[in-house]
């Protein structure tokens, strides 16, 4: 019978888990988070990239500097996140914002909530500006399919909100009963 040494098996294990873990981190830095970030950059919109991927947990905290168009900006760094890392990526936008635009949106939360909640995207939109209005900010409200954006800005300072939202329609027992008789 062969005798089984353990000194070396225990060192070839340690030598082999050390490779593979290593190489993750190889890969995970050189051939998939830093080509993100760099493209990330050079897109113009971003000032920091800052990502965790932690097995499934991919999380992106960008930095964007002061842009004409939040929407068009959000969907292009957007499209390079799900294009590098897929969709399942959480995207957290972090601005140059102040206690007086941070107050602002506050407020103008409930006239958010509420115009998603009714559906009222014109009047929920046009309310907004005329609150942002009279709180002396600049604001620029705009939508797409999925999110809300919500650009505040004052001396120099700017506040960036992405909202996300759904408009599928409850089931009510009325229409719980249609189906059933069908």
């Amino acid at each position: 019978m062969s005798r089984i040494r353990i000194v070396p098996i225990l060192a070839i294990t340690c030598v082999t888990l050390s490779l593979l873990f290593g190489g993750w981190e190889l890969y995970r830095n050189f051939g998939l988070v830093r080509p993100l970030e760099d493209q990330l950059m050079a897109a113009g919109t971003v000032q920091k990239v800052e990502s965790v991927v932690n097995g499934q947990e991919r999380a992106i905290k960008v930095t964007m500097k002061q842009v004409p168009d939040l929407q068009a900006a959000y969907e292009g760094v957007e499209q390079i996140v799900h294009d590098s890392l897929g969709a399942y990526v959480t995207i957290d936008l972090a601005d140059n914002r102040e206690d007086a635009l941070e107050k602002t949106y506050r407020d103008l939360q409930p006239t958010l909530y509420a115009g998603i909640a009714k559906g009222e995207f014109p009047a929920m939109i046009a309310n907004m500006g005329a609150q942002a209005k009279q709180a002396g900010v600049e604001s620029k409200i705009s939508m797409n399919d999925e999110h809300i954006f919500v650009e505040l800005k004052k001396d120099g300072k700017y506040l960036y909100e992405v909202v996300p939202y759904q408009t599928t329609q409850a089931f009510t027992l009325n229409s719980l009963k249609e189906v059933s008789s069908q």
